[in-house]
C-alpha cells in the first residue's frame, strides 16, 4: 500500500506520494525505495501518481508512464481529461509491453484467485456440516455447489460494467480465452462433482467478474491518478482512474476522484489509497472510530426502546404494540438528524476552516501541505503495530500554470554529482 495526497487551489496543485513498496505480502517485505510519482509530458503541466500494484502485468510503471512520455512527445491536449484517455488508449496499443501471452497469464491468474475463492467456501460449508454431525453423500454436495455457483454468478452480474466495455467485448473475452478458464477450473476443482452447466456457469462468473465493477474488491488493482492542465484548464484538475488489467486488448479500468477547481476561493485536498489520518485531520475524528460511534448510538437507542416498550407491554398490550409501530422509524428519522448535526459540527469546525486556509495557500505552501499529510500517515504506521506500508522519502511535486512541473523534492537512487552524463542528457531533453 501507500499514502499520496493531492492539494488543489486555484493556483496549482501539489502532488505527495510515499516511497514504500510491498515486495512479497507473505513474507512481509517492504522496500522504501519506490518511485510512484511522475511528469507525465515533457511540455505541459501534468504529473501523475500511481498506488497499488508496483507494475501493470509485469511491466513497472515507472517504464510505462517513461513510455508513453517519450511517444506523447510535444504533443498537448486542451483537456486534462484528454490526457487520461491518451493514457489509456496508450495502454490498449502496447502490445510489445503488453503481448497476448501476458493478458493470458492475467487471465488464468485471475481464474485461479477466484476458483479458489469459491472452493474454499465449499469446503468451509462441508467443514461446518461436518462439525454438526453431518455427513454429506454426493447428491448433496453437488446440490450444494451448485447452489453456491448460481448465488456467485447472480451477485456478480449486479455489478454495472467496468467503463467502455460492450456486451460485445464481454462476448469476445468469454470466446478467446476459454481453454485458459477451463484449464484452471480442472486444475482447482479437480474430481468434485459438477455438471457441464454449472461448468459453464463458473466459467460465465469469471468473465462477469473480470469485466464488472465486482474487481474493486480484489487487491491487484493500481490507481493511476493524473493531475495539472490542459491547454484550455486555467485552474487545475483532477482524475483518477483504477486500472485491473488488460484483455483482449482491453484496459480493464473504473473512474474514482475526479476533482476541479472553477474558482479563485476554492480547495480540494484528495487523499489516495491509505486515507484514514489524512481524513482524520482533515474532519477531526477517525473514520473508523466515527463508524463505531455511529453504531453503538444506533444500538443503544434501539435497545431503550426495546427496554421501554417491553415493560408498557406489560400493563398495555395494545398500547405498548402500537408504540413499538411507531417508535421504530421515529428512532431511525432521530439518528438521521443526529449524524446530521455531527457531520454540521465537522464541517464548521474542522474541515471549512483548513479549506479556507488551503485556497489561498501559495505554491509552496501546497507542496508543504502535501508532504505534511503524507509523512502524518507514515509516522502513524511507523509508531504502530501494523506493517509500515508508508515510509521512505516522501517526493512532492507542485504543477501551476504558468512554471509547470516542478519536483520541490525528490529521491535518486544515486548521486547527481557523480552523474553529469545524466544530468547533461535531462538537461538536453528539457530544452
Amino acid at each position: 500500500m501507500t499514502a499520496e495526497v493531492a492539494v488543489l487551489n486555484s493556483i496549482g496543485v501539489a502532488l505527495a506520494a510515499d516511497s514504500a513498496v510491498t515486495v512479497s505480502i507473505e513474507a512481509g517485505k517492504i522496500y522504501t525505495s519506490a518511485d510512484k510519482l511522475f511528469q507525465l509530458s515533457t511540455n505541459a503541466p501534468v504529473g501523475v501518481m500511481v498506488y497499488g500494484n508496483a507494475s501493470f502485468l509485469g511491466v513497472p510503471w515507472e517504464t510505462i508512464i517513461k513510455c508513453y512520455r517519450t511517444k506523447l512527445g510535444s504533443k498537448t491536449f486542451p483537456y486534462l481529461k484528454d490526457y487520461s484517455q491518451d493514457l489509456i488508449r496508450f495502454l490498449k496499443a502496447s502490445t510489445r509491453l503488453f503481448p497476448a501471452s501476458s493478458q493470458k497469464d492475467e487471465m488464468s491468474s485471475i481464474a485461479h484467485g477466484y476458483y479458489s475463492f469459491v472452493r474454499e467456501r465449499l469446503e468451509k460449508y462441508i467443514k461446518d456440516e461436518y462439525d454438526k454431525g453431518n455427513k454429506l453423500n454426493e447428491s448433496q454436495l453437488k446440490r450444494i455447489f451448485t447452489n453456491l455457483v448460481k448465488e456467485e454468478l447472480i451477485s456478480t452480474q449486479k455489478w454495472p460494467l467496468l467503463q467502455a466495455l460492450s456486451p460485445q467485448v464481454v462476448s469476445k473475452i468469454g470466446k478467446v480465452y476459454t481453454r485458459e478458464i477451463n484449464a484452471v477450473q480442472q486444475e482447482v476443482f479437480e474430481k468434485l462433482p459438477m455438471s457441464q452447466i454449472i461448468k459453464r456457469k463458473l466459467a460465465k462468473t469469471v468473465i462477469e467478474i473480470v469485466t464488472r465493477e465486482r474487481l474493486l474488491q480484489r487487491e491487484r488493482h493500481v490507481g493511476v491518478v493524473v493531475a495539472g492542465f490542459g491547454d484550455k484548464e486555467h485552474f487545475p484538475q483532477l482524475i483518477e482512474y483504477v486500472l485491473f488489467g488488460i484483455l483482449c486488448g482491453y484496459p480493464l479500468y473504473s473512474e474514482g476522484h475526479q476533482a476541479s477547481i472553477s474558482g479563485g476561493s476554492e480547495a480540494i485536498v484528495v487523499p489516495l489509497a491509505q486515507r484514514e489520518m489524512v481524513m482524520t485531520f482533515m474532519e477531526g475524528v477517525d473514520p473508523k472510530l466515527r463508524k463505531n460511534i455511529e453504531g453503538s448510538t444506533k444500538d443503544l437507542f434501539q435497545a431503550m426502546a426495546e427496554i421501554i416498550i417491553k415493560e408498557v407491554k406489560k400493563k398495555y398490550p395494545i398500547y405498548g404494540t402500537k408504540l413499538e409501530k411507531n417508535v421504530k422509524p421515529g428512532i431511525d428519522k432521530l439518528l438521521v438528524k443526529l449524524y446530521n448535526y455531527w457531520e454540521d459540527v465537522q464541517r464548521k469546525e474542522y474541515s471549512d476552516p483548513v479549506m479556507e486556509m488551503v485556497a489561498s495557500l501559495p505554491k509552496d505552501e501546497l507542496g508543504t501541505m502535501a508532504e505534511s499529510l503524507v509523512s502524518l500517515t507514515k509516522f502513524k504506521r511507523r509508531i504502530s503495530r501494523e506493517q509500515e506500508t508508508v515510509g521512505g522519502p516522501v517526493d512532492v511535486a507542485v504543477i501551476t500554470k504558468g512554471d509547470g512541473f516542478i519536483w520541490m523534492k525528490r529521491k535518486h537512487y544515486f548521486a547527481p554529482e557523480i552523474n553529469p552524463r545524466y544530468i547533461a542528457r535531462i538537461t538536453k531533453w528539457s530544452k
